[in-house]
Parts: structure tokens; sequence; C-alpha cells
């Protein structure tokens, strides 16, 4: 059975259509669905296409480190969040289309959508994450079968224009350009990013003048900020291998050494996350 998408063929700019075994175009190009049902989407003479983005390592990490719940109080305000920014209540109908912008392994948009089919049963999702990293997206499938899932970069997204209710990006680049570009009139775009405090405590412990660091979760011009809300709450973990997933998750891996942790057995550290929601104003560029 042939299926409708907001997927667009990274070659001819075209809308894809979902078969069996590839999604295709009008114009002939064919892209072939992995066993896990990603599609493979990146475009053609992507910088490094085949190997950027997280490592296996980092991504096995985090998987394990997130299915413990640890950001699990995150993620909840994070689906509220969503469903507040949408107007979803308990009544509505019709449906719903986002996109996770960076989804990594898939923890927060699958969560997201058991949150709104659970809230909601009356109400149709069709959802999408993206990666630039294939390790990442092999694992996302396989949370949710129910996501469309595709390798392909946030700085060329294969989204027809104007398609989008609402992105989620969550610790991950973004092209603001593109975010306009496949957004409704008035969707919805929301940007998690770390806070000043944020895993502290695991700078502390690496570093010797640890320093406050924040990711800016500011967005250009083309949107309005509608809200903003701080995430922060303490973590205990218990055990060694819960303190080396959260070091190997993490950018420091690439750059510090595990020693002052490997002695550890319990470390506790501080949840800092700040949530911005925006709404697009009409704009747009294609990307060709």
């Amino acid at each position: 059975m042939v299926k409708k998408t907001i997927f667009q063929c990274p070659n001819c700019f075209k809308a894809l259509r979902q078969g069996e075994r590839q999604y295709f175009c009008p114009s002939g190009h064919s892209f072939d669905i992995a066993k896990k049902g990603y599609v493979n989407l990146l475009l053609p003479g992507h910088t490094g296409a085949g190997t950027p983005g997280d490592s296996k390592e980092m991504l096995q990490s985090r998987r394990e480190f997130l299915d413990k719940g640890y950001y699990e109080e995150f993620s909840n305000v994070l689906n509220d969040i969503v469903l507040s920014a949408l107007s979803i209540d308990k009544d509505s109908e019709g449906t719903v289309s986002i996109l996770d912008a960076g989804c990594g392994e898939g923890y927060y948009v699958c969560r997201l959508k058991n949150s709104l089919t659970d809230f909601c049963d009356s109400i149709k999702t069709d959802i999408y994450g993206i990666d630039v990293s294939k390790a990442a997206i092999h694992y996302a499938s396989g949370r949710d079968k129910g996501i469309r899932f595709a390798v392909a970069s946030n700085y060329h997204i294969p989204v027809l224009k104007g398609t989008l209710d609402c992105i989620l990006c969550s610790f991950a680049p973004r092209d603001e350009g593109e975010f306009r570009r496949i957004l409704k009139p008035n969707g919805k775009l929301i940007v998690a990013s770390p806070g000043a405090r944020h895993l502290y405590s695991i700078r502390e412990a690496l570093y010797e003048s640890p320093e406050d660091i924040g990711q800016k979760g500011t967005v250009g011009e083309g949107f309005t900020l509608l809200e903003k809300r701080k995430v922060n709450y303490g973590i205990i973990l218990k055990s060694k291998q819960d303190i080396l997933n959260l070091f190997t998750m993490t950018p420091y891996s690439r750059h510090a050494e595990t020693d002052p942790l490997e002695k550890l057995s319990e470390f506790a550290t501080e949840v800092d996350i700040n949530i911005f929601v925006y709404s697009a104003r009409p704009a747009g560029r294609s990307f060709k």
C-alpha cells in the first residue's frame, strides 16, 4: 500500500510516497527502506555522509542512561508543553504533524507520541524524526515503527514546505531558515537547550576550572517567542555504569579522561534545561 508523506526528495525536492520497501518521487528517484524501517535522505554530497553525528558508543550510552529515567521529568514537561502549544485537549480531532529535528536515538519523540495518544485517542499523529547520524536513526527506528525516521541533516531538511504543525529541537544544531520553510503559518518551534548549571558537577569533577555554560535557545528573525520554561532538578546516579554512561553520552568524553569518575559508585548532579516556545511568522526559502 502506497502512503503519502511530507518527506521530499533530496534530489528534485518533490513529494515522496512510501511504498512497502522504498520511498519514491514522481521523478523516478527512490530510496530503500532499511530493515529497521528508516530511510536515508541525506542531501547528495553531504559532507562526511555515512559517519557524521554521534558515535555508536555515545548513542548506546545515551540510550541506556535515558532508559533509566533520569531525564523523564524533563521529557514529561516537554510533552506537556507540546500539548499546550498545539492547543490539544481531550476532544481534539484531526491530524497533527510533528518533526523531531535532531532526534538522536528517539527517546523524546517516542515518549511524546505515546503521551499524545494517551491524552487524546481521537487525534491522529503524523510524526517524523531526523538525525544526521545513521547509528542514531537505527536505534530510534527500533523504538517505534509508527514514527517515520530518516537520516538527514537539520541544515537540509527533506520535508515539504509549510507542512508541519510543530518542530522539536532538543540539544541539536538548527537552521532557522529551514525551520521557517517547513512550518505551517503560525506553526510552533520548541527548542530545548542546556542551562548554565546543567550537569555542572560532572564538569567540576573533570576540570580544574569548570565554568557555567549554556547553549543558546534563542532563535532569530521570523519567530515570535511565546514562552520560556526552566526545568531544574537533581539526580543521583547509583551505579558505576550509569556514571560512565552519563560521561560517555556527553561531549566531555571527546576531550576528557574518565579517571576522576572511575572510583565513584554514586554521583549527584543537576539537570538544568531551558525550553523555548516560538510561533513561526510566514516566511521561508527553498532548500534547493
